[in-house]
């Protein structure tokens, strides 16, 4: 009989000792979770800032294009014409090349559509990344 009641006192011993044991490593298994969580919050916060930034760069760049569309030495004859412009990281207009910059961050294709006076303009702005399509702004301007 003394050797099952030792037996049982070893066992109640080793539970006792290997209860605070388990109960840290839940806390830091909660913690640890806690903070994956968290640190992915703040990483898609900013992939969100970054494209929010991008998105509102797209719109201005795309404002500025069409506002600067004006005819030279009269009305351009019926036609279209269509070119890129391509920005670095900062949303500044890089040198136009013939081919696209490997280090454009984006660019806006531009297609401007004469009749009789009337430009219909439409810009397509593009990321270089994935994200493909910003921003697109489509509109009409009388010249005659």
């Amino acid at each position: 009989m003394n050797g099952s009641m030792t037996g049982k006192q070893n066992r109640r011993m080793s539970f006792r000792s290997h209860g605070p044991l388990m109960e840290l490593t839940v806390i830091c298994l909660f913690f640890i979770i806690a903070a994956s969580v968290f640190i992915l919050v703040f990483v898609r916060a900013g992939q969100l800032s970054s494209r929010a930034e991008d998105l509102s760069a797209a719109v201005n760049a795309s404002q500025t294009i069409i506002e600067s569309v004006i005819p030279e030495g009269g009305v351009p004859a019926d036609g279209e014409t269509s070119y890129d412009i391509y920005f670095d990281r900062d949303w500044n207009r890089m040198d136009q090349t013939s081919s696209a910059p490997s280090d454009a961050h984006a660019a806006a294709h531009v297609t401007e559509t004469w009749t009789d006076g009337l430009v219909h303009l439409e810009v397509v702005v593009t990321s270089a990344s994935s994200e493909g399509e910003l921003y697109r702004l489509s509109t009409d301007r009388d010249f005659s």
